[in-house]
């Protein structure tokens, strides 16, 4: 791999890990270049609940605040520790990564959404 060719760089990383990453970035950008505002973003339980504003599920996990040395260091880390895990733990085996992350981001936001799932399941 040619050190100075970022190209090469972004398409050895894995799938899943690739397109979190590219997600995380374009979501940034998109709040830089106020396209989108942060608050859209975060995670509003009644929002979600009374507004159906049902992107702030997924969209709380991809946004890192605005460009800048900490967002430098999310995306550090979220590269090296998701490839590392693709790459080895979960080697052949990518949809059990992408369970994987989708269960963990499941868990996180379980406990806020289970009165939400409650009063649909009372209304029927």
């Amino acid at each position: 791999m040619n050190v100075g060719d970022p190209l090469e760089w972004y398409f050895d990383i894995p799938i899943v890990s690739r397109i979190y990453f590219t997600a995380s970035v374009l979501t940034t950008a998109a709040c830089a270049l106020d396209l989108v505002s942060p608050f859209t973003l975060y995670f509003n339980y009644k929002l979600i609940v009374e507004k159906w504003q049902l992107w702030r599920l997924v969209t709380n996990f991809l946004f890192f605040g605005n460009f800048s040395l900490d967002f430098m260091f999310h995306m550090y880390f979220l590269i090296r520790y998701c490839r590392l895990l693709e790459d080895n733990s979960f080697r052949g085996r990518t949809a059990d990564f992408a369970c994987l992350v989708l269960y963990g981001a499941g868990t996180f936001i379980y406990p806020f959404c289970q009165h939400f799932l409650y009063r649909i399941a009372t209304k029927f």
